[in-house]
Order: structure tokens, then sequence, then C-alpha cells
């Protein structure tokens, strides 16, 4: 934001010390010079401009621009962005200035601003190198798109510009270290109460206050559930974090279904929450995909509030932000099944005494025991 405060401060001095200069250059020849070739200065100095800055604001009105962007991409891929623009008409095209604005999920190749001639009759494609660097969905815009006119002492922006454009980037599935003790308590847990579900039926010996044995009904499943407590971030390194913590889930869900756990995972969506249901490893990577274009946003909702009512048994909540309110959170939670919280390594962890078990996961993927 400074950075484009200055760059415009200073585009505004050097078209005012042009204009001064231009106008000092008229004053000299027509008082102290000649005064026939001072007017012809005079004249020269205001249509000349006059003319480039009607030529540069015409042509910014004929413009058309076009963005083409991947849909998705996996993570550490490296991507081409295209800016297409077409002129109307027949009349010459001043030089044009093009700048990208991109969230911190990617890096640009080149920050630098491009400035490029065109001709009418052609389509002129402007295209840029990124890296994919961080999980989500990201936004790729055209910050900057303006004429400058051929004397270079106006610019004007181009009124057709492109939408901003969104790019999903999908995360990796890693293989976790020291995972075996919570992939057990999870497994015990969702075991245990099949063979409960199995002997009796819960609800109905609640409410007759005895034993009713569940005869023709089939047992339910249990199905333990991951919950991705991350927010909608713009810095690089709460990105690096919130890839640690995604990633690390992922890696989980592989390993529950692999030993033929069906689970569910729970990430908001443009301030609502969704569920996918998994079933297999082949599901896991389909659900990777869904997660590029999730921004995050939960609009103050920490816990998927549906993830109570759902017969899930175990709740593992990944999060970046272990703080009281999310243990206020896993409390409620703690009444339902085992809970779980996992958590970025730190050098104190927290207590996250609302949770049966905390673990930390570190920037390589190895979980350390805080609580087990």
């Amino acid at each position: 934001m400074r950075s484009g405060k200055l760059t415009a401060a200073l585009n505004r001095f050097k078209l005012i010390f042009a204009l001064f200069c231009m106008a000092l250059i008229a004053y000299l020849f027509t008082f102290y010079l000649d005064a026939d070739i001072g007017v012809v200065v005079c004249a020269f100095l205001i249509l000349a401009p006059a003319i480039s800055a009607l030529l540069g604001w015409a042509a910014s009105k004929r413009i058309h621009a076009r963005m083409k962007v991947p849909d998705t991409l996996q993570k550490g891929r490296h991507f081409t962005v295209g800016v297409e623009l077409e002129a109307e008409g027949r009349l010459p095209v001043p030089f044009l200035r093009i700048q990208l604005v991109q969230d911190a999920n990617f890096e640009r190749d080149d920050e630098r601003m491009i400035q490029s001639a065109m001709i009418p009759a052609e389509a002129l494609e402007v295209t840029y190198g990124m890296t994919a660097l961080y999980s989500g969905c990201g936004i790729i815009s055209c910050g900057r798109l303006e004429v400058s006119d051929y004397l270079g002492l106006f610019h004007f922006p181009v009124k057709d510009v492109p939408v901003p454009m969104q790019v999903g980037v999908i995360p990796t599935i890693p293989s976790l270290t020291g995972a075996a003790v919570m992939l057990r308590s999870v497994s015990n847990v969702v075991m245990t109460m099949d063979e409960e579900e199995e002997e009796f039926n819960w609800k109905l010996s609640a409410k007759r206050n005895k034993l009713m044995v569940r005869m023709d009904e089939a047992a339910s499943t249990i199905r333990p559930t991951v919950i991705l407590d991350l927010q909608h971030e713009v810095d690089r390194e709460a990105l690096k974090t919130r890839d640690t913590m995604l990633e690390g889930a992922l890696g989980f869900l592989i390993l529950l279904v692999r030993q033929g756990v069906p689970c569910s995972l729970r990430f908001a969506v443009g301030g609502t929450w969704k569920c996918v249901e998994l079933d297999s490893e082949d599901a896991v990577r389909l659900a990777a995909v869904e997660i590029a274009r999730a921004d995050f946003v939960n609009n103050g909702s920490r816990i998927d509030p549906s993830a109570i009512a759902d017969k899930a048994g175990a709740f593992m909540i990944y999060t970046t932000r272990p703080d009281n309110l999310l243990n206020e959170k896993l409390r409620t939670l703690k009444n339902e099944g085992y809970v779980c919280c996992v958590f970025p390594a730190v050098p104190e962890p927290p207590e996250m005494d609302g949770a049966d078990a905390a673990w930390q996961l570190s920037e390589d993927l190895t979980m350390l025991p805080v609580r087990k």
C-alpha cells in the first residue's frame, strides 16, 4: 500500500515538474529571446500534450482486457497467468502499463511493472510466471492497467479491466511421523462405540429406564470427524502454519481410511461449513481438491455446529489458534465423544484441557504429544 502511494506521488511530481519546465521554456522564448518563436513554442507545448493526452484518453476507453489463469493446480507448481488485450478502432494505441497483484499464496517471477506497445489490429497477450506456494483459494487481480500518453506525461486507467480470478492450490497429502498413538486411540473409540451400538439401544434404554436390546435395526456406523479450525490468512508465515495443519489433517485421514475407518472432514468456505464423507484414499484425494477452493472464512464459527448433532464418536480438531475460546468449544464436544486437539508446535504449548488429548504438529509433520 505504501509503495503504491509513493509511486503515485512520484508520478504527480514528475508531471508537475515537466509542465513547469515547459512553461519556463515558453516564458524565456517569449519575453527574452524571440517573441515570434515564443508564440510557436507556446503553441507546440500546448497542442502536443493536449493531442497526446486526448489520444491516450480515447485509447483507454477502447481497450478490453481478459485474464487467463488455471482453475486448480498442485502446491509447488509453476504456472502462467495471461492478460489478453484487444483495442477497438484503427487509431494508434499509446503505451500500456500492466501490473498484477496476487495473494500471498503465490510468488511472481518478476514483480516489476510491464510496459508494452500495442497494434490495434492485433491482440496483445502479456504473460506472468508464478509459483503456487501455499494451499487454498488465492486471488490474482490486475492491480494496475493504464495507458500512458506518447509524451509520458499523463496516465489513464483502462475502463474495461479483467475481474479478479480465483486459483485453487491443492495441498499435498504427506506421511506423518508419530501418529500411531493418536490413530490407535481414535480406532479404539470407534470400535468400542460400534460394539455398544450392536448390543443395545442407547436412546430407547434411557427413555424407558431399562435395557432395550437392538434386534432388527442395523448397527449405525460411527464416523469420526476431522474439523479444520483454520482462518483466511494474508501473511505468508501464517499461511505456512496453516498449510502444516491442513496437510497434517489430510495425512491423518489417509491413515484412518487405510484402517478401514470411514470418517468425515469439515471446513469453512465463504462463511458456511462443508462436510465431506470419506471412505477411501481416493475420497481423501478428492477432498484435497475441494480444499483447494476453500477460503476458510467461518464468520466467527470456530467449530461446525452440526458436528455435535452427527454421530461422530471422535472429534479431531486441527487449529492454528489454540486459545481459550476454542478450549470452551472443545468442552461442548467432550460430552459427545472423544476429543483430540492438534495445533502447531511451540516452545510452551497451551494446556487445552477441554480436549481428551492434545498434540503438537511440527513443520516437518512430526506429531509430538502434549497430553495423550
